[in-house]
């Protein structure tokens, strides 16, 4: 039942956009911890109602208090663990690495909420349990994106590039955070075909707290000083490129912005819990 559950977990995660460690949210140690958190409480639970529990307990978890399958915390949070702490099960106990920010907590605990909503009603048969792995709604929320292009001459060099560039990740979504601008950072990649070179696109939902200017020189400038502080990030952006820059509706993918029956589907809940909460007017500003 703990496979059972964990695959379930993985799968929503992924679905929702908040599995992936290196820009702030969930890795697979997190998710292990959870759920057998969830099936320690419950040992005797069917695999549905694991994953109801699971949304009922996290939901409400009064965090920054640790999530640990046994008594002993460590003694020491490094940073990033500050908010969402999770407690390896080893001794001496020891937190999971984390990259979570601001930005990345508040959408896990809307997706928490997202799901205690779905799932509140155990008794019921009639819940749909397709809607809690439907894919997150980018389109839907955010009216602007701030647009990652990496690029490098071949698909070898390129592979290394997004690999040492996404390890640097947190650095942009804190400087963003810094502006008081919110950012959901989409783990996914695309390709921009109109490129001639070898390139992962990443497009990285913008919400604007105040009419905040964004000049995207100036942000690239301060991410690349993260980028670059050692040798082997210098020699990789010696051939390799980072673009940036801040783009709307008509500048992403069919793929991100279609969810026609999804919007259609839950008419009943809050818009918060769906994921989509209405964009506040007079906080859009752009540069």
């Amino acid at each position: 039942k703990f496979q059972l559950l964990l695959r379930c977990l993985k799968l929503w995660a992924r679905k929702r956009g908040i599995h992936c460690h290196l820009v702030g949210f969930f890795a697979g140690i997190h998710l292990a911890v959870l759920g057998a958190y969830v099936c320690r409480r419950h040992p005797n639970a069917t695999a549905n109602t694991l994953l109801c529990r699971f949304f009922e307990i996290f939901s409400h978890w009064p965090w920054p208090l640790p999530v640990s399958l046994h008594e002993q915390t460590p003694l020491w949070s490094p940073d990033g663990c500050s908010l969402m702490p999770i407690v390896m099960p080893c001794y001496p106990p020891e937190f999971c690495a984390s990259n979570v920010t601001k930005s990345t907590f508040n959408k896990i605990k809307e997706e928490l909420w997202r799901g205690l909503s779905l799932t509140k009603d155990t008794s019921s048969v009639d819940i749909d349990w397709s809607w809690i792995f439907a894919p997150f709604p980018y389109g839907a929320k955010y009216k602007h994106f701030l647009r990652i292009v990496l690029s490098a001459p071949t698909t070898e060099e390129l592979r290394d590039w997004v690999g040492w560039v996404k390890s640097r990740f947190r650095s942009l979504i804190l400087k963003l955070e810094s502006l008081n601008i919110g950012c959901d950072p989409n783990p996914s990649e695309q390709v921009d075909h109109t490129i001639g070179e070898p390139n992962a696109v990443f497009l990285w939902g913008l919400i604007m707290y105040s009419n905040t200017q964004i000049c995207t020189t100036s942000l690239k400038e301060d991410f690349m000083r993260s980028v670059t502080n050692n040798i082997y990030g210098k020699e990789k952006c010696a051939h390799s490129d980072i673009e940036l820059s801040v783009v709307g509706m008509p500048q992403v993918p069919k793929s991100m912005s279609d969810h026609p029956a999804y919007l259609q589907k839950l008419p009943n809940l809050p818009p918060r819990m769906l994921g989509y909460p209405p964009m506040r007017q007079g906080c859009n500003a752009v540069g």
